[in-house]
Protein backbone atom coordinates (compact mmCIF):
# COMPACT_ATOMS: atom_id res chain seq x y z
CA UNK A 1 0.00 0.00 0.00
CA UNK A 2 2.89 2.37 0.73
CA UNK A 3 3.76 2.12 -2.96
CA UNK A 4 0.36 3.42 -4.11
CA UNK A 5 -0.75 6.67 -2.49
CA UNK A 6 -3.05 9.34 -3.88
CA UNK A 7 -1.71 12.88 -3.41
CA UNK A 8 -3.48 16.20 -3.97
CA UNK A 9 -4.36 15.18 -7.54
CA UNK A 10 -4.02 11.47 -8.25
CA UNK A 11 -1.21 8.93 -7.92
CA UNK A 12 2.19 9.62 -9.48
CA UNK A 13 5.37 7.58 -9.34
CA UNK A 14 8.49 6.58 -11.26
CA UNK A 15 7.88 4.58 -14.44
CA UNK A 16 8.99 0.93 -14.25
CA UNK A 17 9.64 1.29 -10.53
CA UNK A 18 6.34 1.76 -8.69
CA UNK A 19 4.38 3.04 -11.66
CA UNK A 20 4.15 -0.17 -13.65
CA UNK A 21 1.40 -2.25 -15.26
CA UNK A 22 0.91 -4.42 -12.19
CA UNK A 23 0.33 -1.53 -9.79
CA UNK A 24 -1.69 0.42 -12.34
CA UNK A 25 -3.90 -2.65 -12.75
CA UNK A 26 -4.57 -2.68 -9.00
CA UNK A 27 -5.54 1.01 -9.06
CA UNK A 28 -7.85 0.64 -12.08
CA UNK A 29 -9.49 -2.43 -10.52
CA UNK A 30 -9.99 -0.40 -7.34
CA UNK A 31 -11.61 2.47 -9.24
CA UNK A 32 -13.89 0.03 -11.10
CA UNK A 33 -14.98 -1.57 -7.82
CA UNK A 34 -15.59 1.87 -6.28
CA UNK A 35 -17.89 2.87 -9.18
CA UNK A 36 -19.80 -0.39 -8.99
CA UNK A 37 -20.16 -0.09 -5.20
CA UNK A 38 -21.58 3.41 -5.65
CA UNK A 39 -23.81 2.21 -8.50
CA UNK A 40 -22.08 4.66 -10.86
CA UNK A 41 -21.44 2.23 -13.69
CA UNK A 42 -24.21 3.09 -16.12
CA UNK A 43 -22.93 5.48 -18.77
CA UNK A 44 -19.26 4.67 -19.26
CA UNK A 45 -15.75 5.95 -18.60
CA UNK A 46 -13.53 8.22 -20.70
CA UNK A 47 -9.77 7.60 -20.76
CA UNK A 48 -7.26 10.26 -21.79
CA UNK A 49 -3.47 10.30 -21.66
CA UNK A 50 -0.54 12.69 -22.07
CA UNK A 51 2.69 12.45 -24.09
CA UNK A 52 4.81 10.64 -21.52
CA UNK A 53 6.61 7.36 -22.09
CA UNK A 54 4.13 4.46 -22.29
CA UNK A 55 1.12 6.70 -21.62
CA UNK A 56 -0.94 5.32 -24.52
CA UNK A 57 -0.08 1.75 -23.51
CA UNK A 58 -1.09 2.46 -19.91
CA UNK A 59 -4.34 3.97 -21.19
CA UNK A 60 -5.15 0.98 -23.42
CA UNK A 61 -4.30 -1.40 -20.57
CA UNK A 62 -6.67 0.50 -18.27
CA UNK A 63 -9.43 0.43 -20.90
CA UNK A 64 -9.24 -3.35 -21.13
CA UNK A 65 -9.55 -3.78 -17.36
CA UNK A 66 -12.60 -1.52 -17.21
CA UNK A 67 -14.05 -3.41 -20.15
CA UNK A 68 -13.63 -6.64 -18.20
CA UNK A 69 -15.94 -5.17 -15.55
CA UNK A 70 -18.52 -4.43 -18.22
CA UNK A 71 -17.92 -0.68 -18.45
CA UNK A 72 -18.40 1.13 -21.73
CA UNK A 73 -15.03 2.78 -22.33
CA UNK A 74 -14.33 5.81 -24.52
CA UNK A 75 -10.60 5.82 -25.23
CA UNK A 76 -8.86 8.77 -26.85
CA UNK A 77 -6.91 7.86 -29.96
CA UNK A 78 -4.18 10.42 -29.23
CA UNK A 79 -2.90 12.46 -26.31
CA UNK A 80 -5.48 14.83 -24.86
CA UNK A 81 -5.35 17.53 -22.13
CA UNK A 82 -6.71 16.88 -18.66
CA UNK A 83 -9.32 19.68 -18.99
CA UNK A 84 -10.64 18.11 -22.21
CA UNK A 85 -10.85 14.76 -20.43
CA UNK A 86 -12.77 16.39 -17.56
CA UNK A 87 -15.08 18.24 -19.96
CA UNK A 88 -15.93 15.00 -21.78
CA UNK A 89 -17.17 13.51 -18.51
CA UNK A 90 -19.80 16.22 -18.06
CA UNK A 91 -20.60 16.68 -21.76
CA UNK A 92 -21.14 12.94 -22.35
CA UNK A 93 -22.81 12.42 -18.93
CA UNK A 94 -20.31 9.70 -18.05
CA UNK A 95 -19.60 7.96 -14.75
CA UNK A 96 -16.08 9.40 -14.70
CA UNK A 97 -12.72 9.42 -16.43
CA UNK A 98 -9.16 8.23 -16.04
CA UNK A 99 -6.32 10.50 -17.10
CA UNK A 100 -2.88 8.95 -17.50
CA UNK A 101 -0.50 11.78 -16.66
CA UNK A 102 2.10 13.02 -14.22
CA UNK A 103 1.29 16.63 -15.12
CA UNK A 104 4.42 18.80 -14.71
CA UNK A 105 6.57 16.17 -12.95
CA UNK A 106 9.96 15.07 -14.40
CA UNK A 107 9.93 12.73 -17.45
CA UNK A 108 10.68 9.60 -15.40
CA UNK A 109 7.26 9.91 -13.73
CA UNK A 110 3.83 8.89 -14.88
CA UNK A 111 0.54 8.81 -13.02
CA UNK A 112 -3.22 8.44 -13.02
CA UNK A 113 -6.02 10.83 -12.07
CA UNK A 114 -9.56 9.69 -11.42
CA UNK A 115 -12.11 12.32 -12.44
CA UNK A 116 -15.63 11.60 -11.04
CA UNK A 117 -18.91 12.31 -12.82
CA UNK A 118 -18.90 16.02 -11.93
CA UNK A 119 -15.81 16.62 -14.11
CA UNK A 120 -13.35 17.77 -11.44
CA UNK A 121 -10.67 16.33 -9.15
CA UNK A 122 -11.67 13.46 -6.87
CA UNK A 123 -12.40 14.44 -3.28
CA UNK A 124 -10.54 13.04 -0.28
CA UNK A 125 -13.57 10.88 0.51
CA UNK A 126 -13.53 9.33 -2.97
CA UNK A 127 -9.77 8.65 -2.98
CA UNK A 128 -10.07 7.22 0.54
CA UNK A 129 -12.64 4.71 -0.70
CA UNK A 130 -10.43 3.82 -3.67
CA UNK A 131 -7.44 3.31 -1.36
CA UNK A 132 -9.53 0.92 0.79
CA UNK A 133 -10.12 -1.12 -2.36
CA UNK A 134 -6.40 -1.01 -3.13
CA UNK A 135 -5.61 -2.46 0.32
CA UNK A 136 -8.18 -5.20 -0.21
CA UNK A 137 -6.84 -6.13 -3.66
CA UNK A 138 -3.23 -6.17 -2.52
CA UNK A 139 -4.23 -8.94 -0.12
CA UNK A 140 -6.71 -10.64 -2.46
CA UNK A 141 -5.11 -10.62 -5.87
CA UNK A 142 -7.31 -13.45 -7.07
CA UNK A 143 -10.14 -10.87 -7.11
CA UNK A 144 -8.35 -8.78 -9.77
CA UNK A 145 -9.76 -8.71 -13.27
CA UNK A 146 -7.24 -8.73 -16.09
CA UNK A 147 -6.92 -7.51 -19.66
CA UNK A 148 -7.44 -11.06 -20.92
CA UNK A 149 -11.05 -10.82 -19.71
CA UNK A 150 -11.76 -7.62 -21.67
CA UNK A 151 -14.66 -7.36 -24.10
CA UNK A 152 -13.64 -5.60 -27.33
CA UNK A 153 -17.05 -4.13 -28.14
CA UNK A 154 -17.01 -2.25 -24.83
CA UNK A 155 -14.15 -0.02 -26.04
CA UNK A 156 -14.87 2.90 -28.37
CA UNK A 157 -12.01 4.96 -29.85
CA UNK A 158 -12.62 8.72 -30.03
CA UNK A 159 -10.58 10.95 -32.36
CA UNK A 160 -12.01 14.47 -32.13
CA UNK A 161 -13.58 16.61 -29.41
CA UNK A 162 -15.53 19.41 -31.11
CA UNK A 163 -17.79 19.99 -28.11
CA UNK A 164 -14.80 21.26 -26.11
CA UNK A 165 -14.19 23.92 -28.78
CA UNK A 166 -17.83 24.97 -28.52
CA UNK A 167 -17.51 25.21 -24.73
CA UNK A 168 -14.40 27.40 -24.94
CA UNK A 169 -16.19 29.76 -27.34
CA UNK A 170 -18.85 30.32 -24.67
CA UNK A 171 -16.34 31.69 -22.15
CA UNK A 172 -13.79 33.42 -24.44
CA UNK A 173 -14.54 36.21 -26.95
CA UNK A 174 -12.99 34.76 -30.13
CA UNK A 175 -14.32 37.60 -32.30
CA UNK A 176 -12.62 40.38 -30.32
CA UNK A 177 -9.33 38.46 -30.31
CA UNK A 178 -9.42 37.99 -34.07
CA UNK A 179 -10.34 41.64 -34.61
CA UNK A 180 -7.42 42.86 -32.47
CA UNK A 181 -4.94 41.13 -34.78
CA UNK A 182 -2.50 40.04 -32.10
CA UNK A 183 0.83 38.40 -32.84
CA UNK A 184 0.70 35.35 -30.54
CA UNK A 185 3.45 32.91 -29.58
CA UNK A 186 2.72 29.68 -27.71
CA UNK A 187 4.99 27.05 -26.15
CA UNK A 188 3.44 23.59 -25.92
CA UNK A 189 6.43 22.25 -23.93
CA UNK A 190 5.91 18.96 -25.84
CA UNK A 191 2.78 18.31 -23.77
CA UNK A 192 -0.75 17.08 -24.38
CA UNK A 193 -1.89 20.49 -25.62
CA UNK A 194 -0.31 19.88 -29.03
CA UNK A 195 -3.45 18.33 -30.54
CA UNK A 196 -5.88 20.99 -29.30
CA UNK A 197 -4.40 24.42 -28.57
CA UNK A 198 -2.71 25.22 -31.92
CA UNK A 199 -6.03 24.57 -33.72
CA UNK A 200 -7.77 27.07 -31.47
CA UNK A 201 -5.01 29.62 -32.08
CA UNK A 202 -5.46 29.20 -35.83
CA UNK A 203 -9.16 29.97 -35.42
CA UNK A 204 -8.65 33.15 -33.40
CA UNK A 205 -5.67 34.36 -35.41
CA UNK A 206 -5.85 37.80 -36.93
CA UNK A 207 -2.10 37.99 -37.41
CA UNK A 208 1.03 35.85 -37.01
CA UNK A 209 0.96 32.75 -34.79
CA UNK A 210 4.17 31.01 -33.68
CA UNK A 211 3.91 27.64 -31.91
CA UNK A 212 6.99 26.17 -30.21
CA UNK A 213 7.81 22.60 -29.16
CA UNK A 214 4.63 21.35 -30.81
CA UNK A 215 5.41 17.64 -31.01
CA UNK A 216 5.68 14.65 -28.77
CA UNK A 217 8.90 14.29 -26.82
CA UNK A 218 8.66 12.03 -23.78
CA UNK A 219 11.77 13.73 -22.36
CA UNK A 220 10.25 17.22 -22.83
CA UNK A 221 13.36 18.62 -24.46
CA UNK A 222 15.38 17.92 -21.33
CA UNK A 223 13.29 20.29 -19.18
CA UNK A 224 10.37 19.94 -16.81
CA UNK A 225 7.04 20.32 -18.65
CA UNK A 226 6.27 23.21 -16.31
CA UNK A 227 5.45 26.70 -17.68
CA UNK A 228 7.69 28.47 -15.17
CA UNK A 229 9.78 31.51 -16.00
CA UNK A 230 12.96 29.43 -16.14
CA UNK A 231 11.47 27.03 -18.70
CA UNK A 232 10.10 29.76 -20.97
CA UNK A 233 13.39 31.45 -21.93
CA UNK A 234 12.96 30.43 -25.59
CA UNK A 235 9.45 31.88 -25.67
CA UNK A 236 10.64 35.14 -24.09
CA UNK A 237 13.44 35.51 -26.65
CA UNK A 238 11.03 35.15 -29.58
CA UNK A 239 8.54 37.62 -28.09
CA UNK A 240 11.19 40.30 -27.66
CA UNK A 241 13.04 39.73 -30.93
CA UNK A 242 9.95 39.34 -33.15
CA UNK A 243 7.79 41.84 -31.23
CA UNK A 244 4.90 39.51 -30.39
CA UNK A 245 1.98 40.87 -28.36
CA UNK A 246 1.81 37.93 -25.97
CA UNK A 247 3.30 34.50 -25.33
CA UNK A 248 1.49 31.69 -23.53
CA UNK A 249 2.43 28.17 -22.47
CA UNK A 250 0.92 24.94 -21.13
CA UNK A 251 2.28 22.25 -18.83
CA UNK A 252 2.51 18.54 -19.61
CA UNK A 253 -1.23 17.84 -19.42
CA UNK A 254 -2.38 21.40 -20.24
CA UNK A 255 -4.16 22.09 -16.97
CA UNK A 256 -1.67 24.79 -15.93
CA UNK A 257 -0.88 28.06 -17.71
CA UNK A 258 2.11 30.31 -18.27
CA UNK A 259 2.40 33.77 -19.83
CA UNK A 260 5.02 36.29 -20.93
CA UNK A 261 3.84 39.70 -22.08
CA UNK A 262 5.13 41.89 -24.92
CA UNK A 263 7.66 43.54 -22.58
CA UNK A 264 9.18 40.13 -21.83
CA UNK A 265 7.71 40.05 -18.31
CA UNK A 266 6.71 36.66 -16.87
CA UNK A 267 3.57 36.99 -14.78
CA UNK A 268 3.38 34.46 -11.95
CA UNK A 269 0.10 32.58 -11.33
CA UNK A 270 -0.86 34.84 -8.42
CA UNK A 271 -0.79 37.84 -10.75
CA UNK A 272 -2.50 36.01 -13.63
CA UNK A 273 -5.42 34.90 -11.46
CA UNK A 274 -5.78 38.45 -10.15
CA UNK A 275 -5.63 39.94 -13.65
CA UNK A 276 -8.30 37.64 -15.02
CA UNK A 277 -10.51 38.15 -11.95
CA UNK A 278 -10.24 41.95 -12.17
CA UNK A 279 -10.97 41.87 -15.92
CA UNK A 280 -14.05 39.68 -15.44
CA UNK A 281 -15.38 42.15 -12.87
CA UNK A 282 -14.38 45.51 -14.33
CA UNK A 283 -14.79 44.85 -18.06
CA UNK A 284 -17.19 41.92 -18.26
CA UNK A 285 -19.39 43.35 -15.52
CA UNK A 286 -19.44 40.45 -13.06
CA UNK A 287 -20.01 41.78 -9.54
CA UNK A 288 -22.32 41.50 -6.56
CA UNK A 289 -22.66 39.56 -3.32
CA UNK A 290 -24.34 36.62 -5.06
CA UNK A 291 -20.95 35.78 -6.61
CA UNK A 292 -17.89 34.26 -4.93
CA UNK A 293 -14.19 33.91 -5.62
CA UNK A 294 -12.32 30.88 -4.31
CA UNK A 295 -8.60 30.79 -3.63
CA UNK A 296 -6.38 28.41 -1.70
CA UNK A 297 -4.73 29.37 1.56
CA UNK A 298 -1.42 29.77 -0.36
CA UNK A 299 -2.77 32.20 -2.98
CA UNK A 300 -2.36 35.99 -3.03
CA UNK A 301 -4.64 38.23 -0.97
CA UNK A 302 -4.90 40.59 -3.94
CA UNK A 303 -7.89 38.36 -4.70
CA UNK A 304 -9.41 39.55 -1.40
CA UNK A 305 -9.02 43.21 -2.37
CA UNK A 306 -10.70 42.63 -5.74
CA UNK A 307 -13.55 40.90 -3.89
CA UNK A 308 -13.99 43.95 -1.65
CA UNK A 309 -13.99 46.35 -4.61
CA UNK A 310 -16.67 44.46 -6.51
CA UNK A 311 -18.69 43.23 -3.50
CA UNK A 312 -17.91 39.57 -4.17
CA UNK A 313 -17.70 36.90 -1.48
CA UNK A 314 -14.40 35.16 -0.72
CA UNK A 315 -13.80 31.52 0.16
CA UNK A 316 -10.37 30.27 1.30
CA UNK A 317 -9.63 26.53 0.92
CA UNK A 318 -6.75 24.17 1.70
CA UNK A 319 -4.16 23.70 -1.06
CA UNK A 320 -5.42 21.55 -3.94
CA UNK A 321 -7.85 22.27 -6.74
CA UNK A 322 -10.17 19.54 -5.47
CA UNK A 323 -11.17 21.92 -2.65
CA UNK A 324 -11.80 24.72 -5.13
CA UNK A 325 -13.83 22.31 -7.28
CA UNK A 326 -16.03 21.42 -4.31
CA UNK A 327 -16.93 25.09 -3.90
CA UNK A 328 -17.49 25.57 -7.63
CA UNK A 329 -19.98 22.71 -7.66
CA UNK A 330 -22.12 24.63 -5.16
CA UNK A 331 -22.62 27.35 -7.77
CA UNK A 332 -22.09 31.11 -8.18
CA UNK A 333 -18.26 30.91 -8.12
CA UNK A 334 -16.95 33.45 -10.62
CA UNK A 335 -13.34 32.29 -10.42
CA UNK A 336 -11.32 29.65 -8.61
CA UNK A 337 -7.54 29.82 -8.55
CA UNK A 338 -4.42 28.52 -6.86
CA UNK A 339 -0.89 29.91 -6.87
CA UNK A 340 0.58 26.78 -8.45
CA UNK A 341 -1.10 27.67 -11.76
CA UNK A 342 -4.65 26.33 -11.63
CA UNK A 343 -7.71 28.32 -12.69
CA UNK A 344 -11.28 27.89 -13.83
CA UNK A 345 -14.25 30.25 -14.11
CA UNK A 346 -18.03 30.31 -13.84
CA UNK A 347 -19.79 28.39 -16.62
CA UNK A 348 -16.83 26.05 -17.15
CA UNK A 349 -15.69 22.75 -15.66
CA UNK A 350 -14.66 22.52 -11.96
CA UNK A 351 -11.14 21.55 -13.05
CA UNK A 352 -7.95 23.45 -13.81
CA UNK A 353 -7.84 24.47 -17.48
CA UNK A 354 -4.63 26.01 -18.82
CA UNK A 355 -6.13 26.36 -22.29
CA UNK A 356 -9.05 28.45 -21.02
CA UNK A 357 -6.74 30.55 -18.81
CA UNK A 358 -4.37 31.30 -21.68
CA UNK A 359 -7.23 32.22 -24.00
CA UNK A 360 -8.65 34.59 -21.38
CA UNK A 361 -5.21 36.23 -21.15
CA UNK A 362 -5.16 36.59 -24.93
CA UNK A 363 -8.64 38.13 -24.75
CA UNK A 364 -7.43 40.59 -22.11
CA UNK A 365 -4.45 41.54 -24.29
CA UNK A 366 -6.87 42.11 -27.18
CA UNK A 367 -8.86 44.48 -24.96
CA UNK A 368 -5.69 46.28 -23.89
CA UNK A 369 -4.58 46.66 -27.51
CA UNK A 370 -7.85 48.09 -28.76
CA UNK A 371 -9.23 49.90 -25.69
CA UNK A 372 -6.28 50.83 -23.44
CA UNK A 373 -3.66 52.27 -25.80
CA UNK A 374 -1.98 48.93 -26.53
CA UNK A 375 -0.50 48.48 -23.04
CA UNK A 376 0.88 45.07 -22.02
CA UNK A 377 -0.33 42.75 -19.26
CA UNK A 378 2.30 43.85 -16.72
CA UNK A 379 1.27 47.49 -17.25
CA UNK A 380 -2.35 46.50 -16.68
CA UNK A 381 -1.28 44.82 -13.45
CA UNK A 382 0.45 48.04 -12.37
CA UNK A 383 -2.83 49.91 -12.89
CA UNK A 384 -4.58 47.36 -10.66
CA UNK A 385 -1.82 47.61 -8.03
CA UNK A 386 -2.00 51.40 -8.08
CA UNK A 387 -5.68 51.13 -7.24
CA UNK A 388 -5.64 48.20 -4.79
CA UNK A 389 -2.06 48.14 -3.50
CA UNK A 390 1.12 46.20 -4.20
CA UNK A 391 1.53 42.54 -3.32
CA UNK A 392 4.98 40.94 -3.17
CA UNK A 393 4.94 37.16 -2.89
CA UNK A 394 7.21 34.18 -3.28
CA UNK A 395 7.37 30.49 -2.48
CA UNK A 396 10.60 29.12 -1.09
CA UNK A 397 11.37 25.47 -0.29
CA UNK A 398 13.70 24.86 2.65
CA UNK A 399 15.40 21.50 3.17
CA UNK A 400 15.18 20.35 6.77
CA UNK A 401 15.86 17.04 8.55
CA UNK A 402 12.80 14.85 8.22
CA UNK A 403 12.60 14.27 11.99
CA UNK A 404 12.41 18.05 12.57
CA UNK A 405 9.56 18.78 10.13
CA UNK A 406 6.59 18.35 12.44
CA UNK A 407 8.33 20.30 15.21
CA UNK A 408 8.81 23.30 12.93
CA UNK A 409 5.08 23.45 12.22
CA UNK A 410 4.30 23.13 15.93
CA UNK A 411 6.68 25.99 16.75
CA UNK A 412 4.89 28.32 14.34
CA UNK A 413 1.49 27.29 15.70
CA UNK A 414 2.55 28.58 19.12
CA UNK A 415 3.46 32.08 17.89
CA UNK A 416 0.05 33.79 18.31
CA UNK A 417 0.47 37.12 20.07
CA UNK A 418 4.17 37.28 19.18
CA UNK A 419 5.70 39.89 16.89
CA UNK A 420 7.92 39.62 13.83
CA UNK A 421 10.17 42.65 13.33
CA UNK A 422 7.85 44.65 15.61
CA UNK A 423 4.72 43.67 13.66
CA UNK A 424 2.24 41.71 15.76
CA UNK A 425 0.88 38.34 14.61
CA UNK A 426 -2.87 38.91 14.52
CA UNK A 427 -4.09 35.40 13.75
CA UNK A 428 -2.94 31.86 13.05
CA UNK A 429 -4.81 29.57 10.64
CA UNK A 430 -4.33 25.79 10.59
CA UNK A 431 -6.71 24.57 7.86
CA UNK A 432 -3.63 23.52 5.85
CA UNK A 433 -0.20 23.64 7.46
CA UNK A 434 0.11 26.82 9.53
CA UNK A 435 -0.51 30.37 8.28
CA UNK A 436 0.56 33.43 10.27
CA UNK A 437 -1.36 36.65 9.58
CA UNK A 438 0.35 39.90 10.60
CA UNK A 439 -1.29 43.21 11.49
CA UNK A 440 0.29 44.91 8.44
CA UNK A 441 -1.49 42.32 6.21
CA UNK A 442 1.68 40.35 5.51
CA UNK A 443 1.39 36.58 5.89
CA UNK A 444 3.36 33.37 5.69
CA UNK A 445 2.11 29.82 5.14
CA UNK A 446 4.21 26.77 6.01
CA UNK A 447 3.36 23.33 4.64
CA UNK A 448 5.29 20.07 4.80
CA UNK A 449 6.17 18.23 1.62
CA UNK A 450 4.62 14.76 1.53
CA UNK A 451 7.49 13.25 -0.46
CA UNK A 452 10.67 15.17 0.44
CA UNK A 453 12.28 16.58 3.62
CA UNK A 454 11.09 20.09 2.72
CA UNK A 455 9.14 22.88 4.35
CA UNK A 456 7.31 24.93 1.72
CA UNK A 457 7.00 28.60 2.70
CA UNK A 458 4.57 30.93 0.94
CA UNK A 459 5.27 34.54 1.86
CA UNK A 460 3.41 37.74 0.96
CA UNK A 461 3.69 41.38 2.00
CA UNK A 462 2.11 44.67 0.87
CA UNK A 463 5.48 46.39 1.31
CA UNK A 464 8.59 45.38 -0.65
CA UNK A 465 11.05 46.40 2.04
CA UNK A 466 9.19 44.47 4.73
CA UNK A 467 8.81 41.51 2.37
CA UNK A 468 12.59 41.09 2.18
CA UNK A 469 12.96 41.46 5.96
CA UNK A 470 10.05 39.08 6.60
CA UNK A 471 11.39 36.44 4.22
CA UNK A 472 14.83 36.48 5.82
CA UNK A 473 13.28 36.26 9.29
CA UNK A 474 11.31 33.13 8.31
CA UNK A 475 14.38 31.49 6.76
CA UNK A 476 16.54 32.25 9.80
CA UNK A 477 13.87 31.10 12.26
CA UNK A 478 13.40 27.75 10.49
CA UNK A 479 17.16 27.24 10.39
CA UNK A 480 17.32 27.91 14.13
CA UNK A 481 14.82 25.08 14.70
CA UNK A 482 16.92 22.52 12.85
Amino acid sequence: MNKIKFGTDGWRDIIADNFNFENLGIVVNSIARYLIEKKENRNGIFIGFDNRFLSEEFASFSAKILSAYGFKVFLSEKSVPTPVTAFNVTDMHLDGALMITASHNPPKYNGIKFIPNYGGPATDLITSDIEKNIRFLLNNKDALRTTSESIDENIVILTEFPKYYEQIKKIVDFASIKKAGLKIAADMLYGAGINIFPKILDEISGNEIRVLNNKRDALFGGKLPDPSEKNLAELKKIILEKKFDIGVALDGDADRFGVIDSAGVFLNPNNVISLIFYYLCSVKGHKGSNLKAVRTVATTHLIDEICKKFDIGLIETPVGFKYIASEMLKGNVLIGGEESGGLSIKGHIPEKDGIAANLLLIEIQSYLKTQLHDICLSEYLRIINKELGDFYNERIDLQVPREKMAGIIDSFKKMKGNSIENIKISNILTKDGVKLLLENKAWVLLRLSGTEPLVRCYIESRNESFFNIFKQYIINFIKSLT
